[in-house]
């Protein structure tokens, strides 16, 4: 059977087809080892060692006199801060970690820790030119994600304007509180852990659920209870944050093996006279790209999902 169902978070229109898992289609490997390449490339620029093959530095996490992450100008920007530029911005690259076989499946707690920290700095830097009102983080893992470089980096950009699908997403909000009288993240997380099915963790800082119908099959969202910028975190919050991320991942790559996913970030407008602060909260979304799309989702602009997000959250769960 095939319903036509509304995205949770942003009411985009999404294709409802369970059946459509089980189409024949080549299966990613369980038994992939987490450290497929050595510490050191030397042909890798993102290598710690190999500092002259990469763009301007600006900004770098350092821990016993070496670096450990840091971020870079894009050799390759989607947007710049060029004169000539219609559109002027800044991108960034953030080398996740120094350790070219290091990636989300295998960091630990300190790294993530490290990692939050920087995408933490940029965004506080960015947010500082008052021509910007949205910054975007993302990061790509593999080719079939869209890097395209082996070495684990995310990416930043500033943008002087306020992309399509953020923009409809607050406007969801904005009607939903306007209609209900309550943040609409705040409803989510009350009816999410009442119904339990789709919870994968729960904490006094964040809530960490797969979306009862969702564009991208497999999203699974990270929430912010609190309502602030996501450059506002404190410590513990990063802290804890950084355990969620590693468990999440650990927990993926027990599901997915090493498998092709993005991540990214859905924060508040910057430098808006109507900043949705109190409507609206940060999360984080991760995609695993086992569910692909393709003819039809780019034809229509519609989604189709595939799999129960009940079935998802429950090899997911944890404490």
């Amino acid at each position: 059977m095939k319903e036509l169902g509304v995205d949770t978070l942003n009411h985009s229109k999404v294709i409802i087809a369970r059946g459509r898992q089980d189409r024949p289609m080549d299966k990613v490997k369980k038994d992939i080892n987490k450290e497929e390449n050595e510490e050191y490339d030397k042909d890798c620029p993102f290598c710690r060692g190999n500092e002259e093959n990469i763009s301007q530095e600006t900004d770098v996490i350092n821990k016993n006199n070496q670096w450990v992450v840091k971020s870079v100008k894009n050799k390759y920007p989607i947007i710049d801060d060029n004169p000539l530029s219609e559109i002027k911005g800044e991108h960034d690259v953030i080398i996740d970690t120094y350790k070219h076989n290091g990636n989300f499946f295998n960091m630990n707690e300190e790294e993530f820790y490290y990692l939050l920290l920087i995408y933490k700095n940029r965004f506080k830097d960015f947010k500082e030119n008052k021509n910007v009102k949205y910054i975007c983080l993302f990061k790509n893992h593999l080719r079939d994600a869209g890097a395209s470089l082996m070495h684990s980096h995310s990416q930043i950009l500033s943008l002087p304007f306020i992309p399509p699908d953020l923009r409809e997403e607050y406007k969801v909000c904005d009607e939903f509180y306007k209609k209900m009288g309550i943040n609409m993240y705040k409803y989510i997380i009350q009816e999410e852990i009442k119904y339990e099915k789709r919870l994968i963790h729960n904490d006094e800082d964040f809530f960490v659920f797969v979306p009862q119908v969702c564009r991208f099959s497999g999203d699974t969202v990270i929430i912010l209870k609190e309502n602030i910028y996501f450059y506002e975190m404190d410590d513990n919050k990063l802290k804890q944050l950084s355990v969620i991320l590693k468990e999440l991942f650990g927990k993926l790559y027990d599901e997915h093996g090493n498998c092709p996913f993005n991540l990214y970030i859905h924060s508040h407008p910057i430098n808006e006279k109507e900043d949705y602060k109190d409507i609206y909260n940060a999360h984080i979304h991760i995609v695993p790209r086992k569910f692909n799309f393709g003819g039809f989702e780019l034809s229509t602009g519609m989604y189709v999902s595939s799999v129960k997000s009940e079935d998802i959250a429950s090899k997911l769960k944890f404490d």
